[in-house]
């Protein structure tokens, strides 16, 4: 990763279909960033992602993003769905799961939380949420999250998770206790073990963490 700063120019190495992340515009195939912090460039599925992380306090979704959200109502066909506190809601259709129909699909209420990957992001349209894997279909991980414990974390550690799958804390964790764990890029981390006691011994592990540094 390379440090950038707003007025950086700078052309994104890629061989296939570019999803532009957060904190980065283009303009042709020129891209500069919006803010400083580091370039990241990988893989996310068929697709190149390229955002620029920086520590930032406020979550702006940019599409292909992991999030766990909280149902805060319906309207129509669609749930409207938290990422964070205080921001305009997400919306997630009823049928925006694997082999969903009107007699089976999830009847989620107010208050429970899903795993999403941000599908769609237009200045003039509420973001849209799906809880399938785009390249797949299938459930890939998302969906209802049932119990366990939702905390969070700084936007930047989160990231970092979800690029790293076998950080250090990670690794010591899945090796001593048994879990299951939904990463959110919106700061948001759900973790359900197989007792309530080794659940919260796994999120102050991962609260810790974010303390180091990361490599």
């Amino acid at each position: 990763m390379s440090i950038v700063i707003p007025g950086d120019q700078f052309t994104l190495e890629t061989g296939s279909e570019l999803v532009l992340g957060p904190n980065l515009q283009t303009s042709g195939n020129v891209a500069s960033p919006t803010t400083a912090g580091y370039l990241v460039q990988t893989q996310a599925g068929s697709s190149s992602l390229a955002y620029v992380e920086a520590d930032s306090r406020r979550y702006m979704p940019a599409a292909q993003d992991f999030v766990v959200g909280t149902i805060v109502g319906s309207f129509g066909e669609f749930y409207r769905v938290s990422l964070t506190n205080f921001s305009t809601p997400a919306v997630l259709g009823f049928y925006a799961f694997p082999n969903a129909s009107k007699k089976n699909r999830p009847r989620l209420k107010t208050g429970d939380l899903v795993y999403a990957r941000v599908a769609s992001v237009d200045p003039d349209l509420d973001v849209e949420l799906e809880c399938f894997d785009a390249t797949t279909g299938k459930e890939g991980g998302f969906g209802h999250l049932e119990g366990g414990f939702l905390f969070e974390v700084r936007l930047a550690y989160a990231r970092y998770l979800l690029r790293h799958q076998d950080a250090p804390v990670l690794t010591k964790l899945m090796k001593k206790y048994q879990f299951e764990l939904a990463i959110g890029a919106n700061g948001r981390i759900w973790i359900k073990s197989d007792t309530l006691q080794n659940t919260i011994e796994c999120v102050k592990a991962i609260q810790r963490a974010q303390t180091e540094k990361q490599s």
